[in-house]
C-alpha cells in the first residue's frame, strides 16, 4: 500500500503542477503568481511561433552556404590518378579507417609530378591506381563536399536552432521564475510585518 501511494504521488505532481500554474479565481492566488503564468506561457508561445520559422532559414542559409564552399571547391581541386610505389598494408585493429595510407606519384593537372601517401584499400598491390584530390599545386587536398554532407549540415543547423530554443525557454523561465520570487518574498515579509504588529496587538 505504500509503495503504491508513493507511486501515486509522483504520478500526480506533474498534473498538480499545471493545475497550480492554471488560472483561476482561487483568492490565495496573488496577482504576481498569474503574471508569471502569462509570461511563461506568453515565453512558450512566441517561441513555438517563431523556431520552426528561425530553424527552416538557418538550414537553408546553411545549404546555400555549403552549395557555395562545394562549388568554390569543385573550381579549386582536381580529380587525378595515383599509382601505387609500394603494397599497401593491413588497417589497424585500432584504426577507424577503411583505407591505409601507401606511398604513391601522381601527376598534377599542371603537369607537376608528386609523391607521397595516399589512402588505398588494404591488400592492394603495388602499381595499382587510386583517385585522389589535389590543390592547383598539385598537393593532396579533402574531396570537396557531397550532396549528402550538404544537406546534413542544413539539417544540423536546423536542429541546433530547436535546441537552442528549448535552453532559451529553460533560461528564460528561470529567470521570470527567480526576478518574481524576489517580488513574492518582498510582499509577503510586507504582508508579515503588517500581520504581525495586528496580532501581537492581539496578544497583549
Amino acid at each position: 500500500m505504500r509503495l503504491r501511494g508513493s507511486h501515486s504521488v509522483r504520478c500526480c505532481w506533474p498534473l498538480r503542477a499545471i493545475r497550480g500554474a492554471r488560472p483561476d479565481r482561487n483568492p490565495l492566488r496573488r496577482g504576481i503568481d498569474r503574471l508569471e503564468t502569462c509570461l511563461l506561457v506568453g515565453l512558450f508561445v512566441a517561441l513555438a511561433v517563431l523556431t520552426p520559422f528561425a530553424a527552416r532559414l538557418a538550414g537553408h542559409a546553411s545549404y546555400l552556404s555549403a552549395l557555395h564552399a562545394r562549388q568554390e571547391q569543385l573550381v579549386t581541386r582536381h580529380e587525378v590518378r595515383a599509382v601505387l610505389t609500394d603494397d599497401a598494408g593491413q588497417v589497424s585493429g585500432y584504426s577507424l579507417s577503411a583505407y591505409v595510407l601507401t606511398p604513391a606519384t601522381w601527376t598534377s593537372v599542371a603537369g607537376v609530378r608528386r609523391s607521397g601517401e595516399v589512402p588505398a584499400e588494404p591488400g592492394s598491390r603495388k602499381g595499382t591506381v587510386v583517385t585522389v584530390w589535389t590543390d592547383g599545386s598539385g598537393y593532396l587536398d579533402s574531396p570537396p563536399l557531397g550532396v549528402p554532407e550538404i544537406a546534413s549540415q542544413a539539417d544540423a543547423a536546423a536542429a541546433g536552432v530547436i535546441v537552442g530554443a528549448g535552453v532559451a525557454y529553460i533560461a528564460g523561465a528561470a529567470a521570470i521564475r527567480q526576478l518574481l520570487n524576489r517580488r513574492r518574498m518582498a510582499a509577503w515579509d510586507a504582508d508579515w510585518l503588517a500581520t504581525a504588529q495586528t496580532w501581537n496587538r492581539q496578544r497583549w
